[in-house]
C-alpha cells in the first residue's frame, strides 16, 4: 500500500487530496492522511472568513477547482440557488464551503482501494529512514508515509521593523490580521494604524466598516499603493514569444510597456496584458538570473502586486467612499518607530521625503503579508525540519528551496523523493504560487507525480 501524508488541510492540502483520490484509478491500494486542525479543514486562512463582505478577487466563473473546468464553482453556486452571475465576485466563505463539499463528495465516491484519514492534530516532526518516513503528531501519534507533502498555507506576518520592539507586547497590537477576534478588541472610536496597503489591509478596512467603526483608519506602506481595481472584459493575445529570450528586468519591462501601449490602441488595457502573462509567469521567473530577481523584488515587486492582485469594484467603492469622507487615509513613507505611550496609545513615527512625521493610534493591525522566510517561522515542525537539514530556504528567502515540481531540496542540495511542497512555499521558485489558478494546476500535477513515483 502506498501511503501519502499531507501536512496542512487548508484549501491547498484539500485540493491535493481531491486530486489524489480522483487520480487513483484502479492501481495499488492507497492511503491518504490529511493532517489539519478541524476548524480550518478545507478553508485555511483565505476562506475561513464567515462574512459576506470579504470577496474573492477572481470572478466566480474562473474559480473552479479544476484547471479543465473553470466554471465548476459557478455551477455549484447555481445548483444551490445562489443568485450570482458568472462574472460576480463572490463571498470567500462560499468558496470554503465549496471546497469542503467537493472533498466530501469525492470522499464519498472514492474507489474501494483508497483510504482517507482526516487527522485533527498538528505535525511536529518528521523522521526518515531508508524504508519509510514517520510524521510525529502533537498528540504523540505516529503516521507512517512513503511521501510527505508540506501544504503550509499562510503564516502570520513578520513584526514590522521598528527602533523599539516593545509595542508587540501590547494587547492592541495585532500580528495576525486574519483573526476575527481582533475586531472585538478594537473600540468603535479607536484610531487604527494598519501596516500595509494590499488586499489584506483592504479586508481589515472592510471588517472595521462592517462593525460601523467611527474612528480614523490609517493605511501605511512604503509606496502607499492600493491594489488596482478589476475591470472585466479586457483581453490581449499572448506575447510570451517576445519575452521568452529576455533575461533582464529592464528588457522585460520595456516589452510589457510596449504591449500595454498596443493594448490601449486596440480597445483593451493593461489588465488584459497582465492577464495574458499569467500562464507564463513561472517560466519567465525561472529564466531570470538571481541578480535580476533581486532587482525585481527591490524595485518592481510592489507595482507588480498592485497590478496583479486586484480588488473587486465593490470593495474599491467602499474604500473610495471612506477616503472621501476623511475617515480613511493612505500614508506612505519609511516606518521608523512604534512606541507605546503612558496613555497606552501608540506613537508612530515615519519619514517621507526626508521629513519626519508622527501620528497617534489606539490600535495597530499588521497587514504586511505572510512571513515567507521559513527560518523565522515559529513552527515546531519547520524548526525540526531545519534542525535535521531536511529543508532549506530558497536563495531569495521567499519560501522553501525546491524543484519546480515541488520536490524539496535539503541543505546539502539533494533533491528529495519523499518530501514535497506545494503552494505558498514555492513562491521563490515560481513567483506566482499563492492563488487558486496556480494551486489547482500544482495540485493536479503533483497528484500524478506522487502516484506515479512508485
Amino acid at each position: 500500500m502506498k501511503k501519502i501524508t499531507i501536512i496542512g488541510g487548508g484549501a491547498t492540502g484539500t485540493l491535493l487530496a481531491i486530486n489524489l483520490i480522483k487520480s487513483a484509478g484502479d492501481g495499488e491500494p492507497l492511503e491518504i492522511n490529511l493532517i489539519e486542525k478541524s476548524e480550518r479543514f478545507g478553508r485555511g486562512v483565505a476562506y475561513s472568513t464567515v462574512t459576506d463582505f470579504h470577496l474573492l478577487n477572481v470572478p466566480a466563473n474562473k474559480m473552479g477547482a479544476f484547471a479543465d473546468d473553470l466554471d465548476h464553482f459557478h455551477r455549484w453556486l447555481t445548483a444551490r440557488n445562489y443568485d450570482f452571475f458568472p462574472n460576480d465576485f463572490v463571498p470567500r466563505r462560499l468558496y470554503g464551503e465549496y471546497l469542503r463539499e467537493l472533498f466530501a463528495e469525492t470522499f464519498k465516491s472514492k474507489p474501494p482501494h483508497v483510504a482517507v484519514n482526516l487527522l485533527d492534530d498538528e505535525a511536529i516532526d518528521v523522521l526518515l529512514d531508508d524504508v519509510r518516513a514517520q510524521v510525529i503528531l502533537r498528540s504523540g501519534e505516529v503516521v507512517y508515509a512513503d511521501k510527505i507533502v508540506l501544504a503550509f498555507g499562510n503564516f502570520p506576518p513578520p513584526h514590522p521593523k521598528s527602533e523599539n520592539q516593545s509595542f508587540i507586547e501590547s494587547d492592541k497590537y495585532f500580528q495576525n490580521p486574519w483573526s476575527a477576534a481582533i475586531y472585538e478588541k478594537i473600540n468603535k472610536d479607536d484610531d487604527v494604524f494598519v501596516i500595509g496597503t494590499g488586499l489584506t489591509a483592504v479586508d481589515a478596512v472592510l471588517s472595521l466598516r462592517h462593525r460601523r467603526h467611527a474612528g480614523k483608519i490609517f493605511l501605511f506602506s512604503t509606496r502607499g499603493l492600493l491594489p488596482a481595481v478589476h475591470e472585466l472584459g479586457f483581453v490581449y493575445p499572448s506575447f510570451y514569444d517576445d519575452l521568452k529570450p529576455l533575461t533582464r528586468i529592464t528588457d522585460l519591462l520595456k516589452t510589457v510597456r510596449r504591449h500595454i501601449a498596443a493594448a490601449n490602441r486596440q480597445n483593451s488595457n493593461w489588465r488584459g496584458v497582465m492577464d495574458s502573462l499569467r500562464p507564463h509567469t513561472a517560466a519567465i521567473w525561472q529564466n531570470l538570473p538571481e541578480a535580476e530577481k533581486r532587482s525585481f523584488m527591490q524595485h518592481l515587486s510592489r507595482y507588480w502586486n498592485v497590478a496583479r492582485h486586484r480588488m473587486p469594484p465593490k470593495c474599491a467603492e467602499i474604500v473610495a467612499e471612506m477616503q472621501t469622507a476623511g475617515q480613511l487615509q493612505i500614508l506612505k513613507g519609511r516606518l521608523k518607530n512604534i512606541a507605546v505611550g503612558d496613555d497606552r496609545r501608540f506613537d508612530v513615527r515615519f519619514s517621507r521625503d526626508g521629513v519626519e512625521n508622527t501620528l497617534a493610534a489606539d490600535a495597530v493591525i499588521n497587514c504586511i503579508g505572510s512571513e515567507s522566510n521559513f527560518r523565522r517561522i515559529e513552527s515546531t515542525l519547520v524548526k525540526n525540519l531545519f534542525a535535521k537539514n531536511l529543508i532549506n530556504t530558497d536563495r531569495l528567502k521567499m519560501g522553501l528551496d525546491a524543484a519546480p515540481d515541488g520536490r524539496t531540496i535539503d541543505k546539502s542540495g539533494a533533491i528529495s523523493d519523499r518530501i514535497f511542497t506545494i503552494g505558498t512555499a514555492l513562491k521563490g521558485v515560481l513567483w506566482e504560487s499563492t492563488a487558486m489558478p496556480e494551486i489547482r494546476a500544482q495540485a493536479n500535477k503533483l497528484a500524478f507525480s506522487l502516484l506515479d513515483g512508485g
